[in-house]
């Protein structure tokens, strides 16, 4: 079965699902019409069980949906304003059915766990200044690893994390080995990463081995994609990622 990607462009409210198979050939599937989305999302990441966690930083709201085989999204659960910190900046799902939340402002974070009841409770809280302050996407691969991307500098990180919610550096990737125009970054199945650069449009489907060596495979040239996507989210997270459901309580970060 072919991955699926849900793109979503805030200004209009609107978004697409697509199909990308193993070739790396991307097409539309379901065109979902403008204002069909809330325009405040600010963070779309896919969970386990075909569900997807959509926040708005603004009010601090958000809402669990679930998306079937025919790519119909509904809500599931709302999560009301002012029950999420307003100033995550990242969030990506991890295995276990948790979810990282990143606050550049303050370099500081939550892991979460998450139930098959979508009641979401703080497990870790991980400090101010604990991470760096200019990472602008973060994307969970296979294997219990984190990609950290700083579009300024065009750097990054590839991070463990164990069962314990404890996360380290297991490889640094150096200054300008990146483009500094990506603006979307989500896992694929097979080890891949996708890569969107708004301005021009464009993207870059990238492998990645065990060793955490990344490497261009296919290029999508500058024009390919419509360019005011603001959230590029997998929909199919792969089984290494995301595993079984937690007990949770019903509190939120």
């Amino acid at each position: 079965m072919s991955d699926r990607i849900l793109f979503y462009g805030a200004a209009k409210g609107r978004g697409v699902v697509c199909s990308v198979d193993g070739n790396n050939n991307i097409a539309d599937v379901t065109v979902i019409p403008e204002g069909s989305f809330a325009k405040d999302w600010t963070q779309i990441t896919a969970l386990s069980g075909d569900r997807i966690l959509f926040y708005g930083a603004a009010k601090g709201r958000g809402v669990i949906c679930s998306v079937d085989d025919n790519n119909n999204i509904a809500d599931v659960t709302v999560i009301p304003e002012g029950s999420f910190a307003k100033d995550w900046t990242q969030i990506t799902a991890l295995s276990g059915d948790r979810i990282l939340f990143y606050g550049a402002a303050k370099g500081r974070g939550v892991i979460c766990s998450v139930d098959d009841n979508n009641n979401i409770a703080d497990v870790t809280v991980i400090p101010e200044g604990s991470f760096a302050k200019d990472w602008t996407q973060i994307t969970a691969l296979s294997g219990d690893r984190i990609l950290f991307y700083g579009a300024a500098k065009g750097r990054g990180v590839i991070c463990s994390v164990d069962d314990n919610n404890n996360i380290a550096d297991v490889t640094v990737i150096p200054e300008g080995s990146f483009a500094k125009d990506w603006t979307q970054i989500t896992a694929l199945s097979g080890d891949r990463i996708l890569f969107y650069g708004a301005a021009k449009g464009r993207g870059v489907i990238c492998s990645v081995d065990d060793n955490n060596n990344i490497a261009d495979v296919t290029v999508i040239p500058e024009g390919s994609f419509a360019k005011d996507w603001t959230e590029v989210s997998f929909l199919r997270p792969p089984e290494s990622r995301l595993g079984v459901g937690r007990s949770a309580h019903s509190s939120f970060a």
